[in-house]
């Protein structure tokens, strides 16, 4: 007999394989939770959580529940209190160091690409401007990749992954990470600091982890060193980057563009103040987190956490 309960939220649907394979060591169900008290009455009523993204579990959430297991098909977990884990011996399962098995995920570098193209080459308000009827195609005069210089903050795997795909682009690639990094060290161009990498290159693109050392670490004092037609793309976390301060600097064109796919904030973001000025600027382009979000980057992250999950209660 099961006695376990699985409460899933923010998730469609898993693969009926995954839901067969589940619902071999516990109960399940979706939910949609709308609040921090639904999400709480969540955590009181299951033993495991699974999620991704769409919830913040604080300590004040996490705290005298009967949830004992969290599933998040994730690298990045700024998300979850996992100190607050920790103290209430909570298991936290998600994709944090399996370096292994997301060599083979690539969504999140294909959507960097997508993303820097969009902006590079307007083609935000290009698409709406010909499905409103017009033709002037002066009106989106963009720029190209080829020999631009591309600077990497942050080369693990997704930095890696990004320095490979701009080398097949024909570009300079410069990097900078606090770890040795020898072999790409031979292949690109390493510099010593943050504020060195920023004085050479035309496209900052932003791998870092996201964690209390690295909160805003890009700032107006840093973020001021671009030139004025360098832009930056953002695929890691937006807690990296003061937007206040990079708000100001794309207003006063000391920088030409930011394209992201992460807010400082997020989920939350009606009055975001990047999003605000996206509306009427062709200079900033954002999207919702989507990243890793393909069929194929999902149906294999959740089948890895599973089997996880499943080894553990084993």
């Amino acid at each position: 007999m099961i006695y376990l309960k699985t409460i899933i939220s923010g998730i469609k649907k898993l693969s009926l394989e995954n839901e067969k394979r589940l619902s071999s060591i516990s109960s399940f169900e979706y939910r949609e939770l709308s609040n921090d008290l639904e999400l709480k009455e969540a955590l009181q009523q299951c033993d495991i959580f699974w999620f991704r993204l769409n919830h913040k579990l604080t300590r004040a959430i996490l705290e005298d529940v009967k949830c004992k297991y969290i599933v998040c098909a994730a690298t990045g977990l700024d998300h979850i209190d996992l100190k607050a884990c920790l103290d209430y011996n909570i298991k936290v399962i998600s994709l944090k160091g399996e370096f292994e098995f997301l060599k083979e995920v690539r969504a999140t570098a294909e959507h960097t690409l997508g993303l820097l193209l969009t902006l590079i080459r307007k083609s935000k308000t290009a698409y709406t401007h010909t499905e409103e009827g017009h033709w002037n195609r002066y009106l989106f005069q963009g720029t190209e990749l080829y020999k631009k210089k591309v600077g990497i903050l942050g080369l693990g795997r997704l930095g890696k992954i990004m320095a490979d795909y701009y080398s097949v682009l024909g570009m300079e690639i410069y990097f900078f990470d606090t770890e040795t990094q020898s072999e790409y060290a031979q292949k690109y161009n390493k510099v010593n600091s943050i504020k060195a990498l920023l004085t050479i290159v035309d496209i900052l693109s932003i791998h870092l982890p996201y964690n209390e050392n690295t909160h805003f670490i890009l700032n107006n004092e840093n973020l001021s060193l671009l030139h004025e037609g360098a832009v930056i793309v953002n695929t890691a976390r937006g807690g990296l980057v003061n937007e206040n301060d990079l708000l100001e600097l794309l207003m006063s064109k000391k920088i030409a563009g930011y394209a992201t796919d992460v807010l400082w904030g997020e989920p939350n973001i009606s009055k975001h103040p990047l999003v605000q000025y996206a509306k009427n600027n062709n200079n900033v382009v954002i999207t919702p987190h989507i990243g890793g979000n393909t069929f194929e980057s999902i149906e294999k992250t959740e089948t890895f956490v599973l089997n996880k999950l499943i080894n553990m209660l084993k």
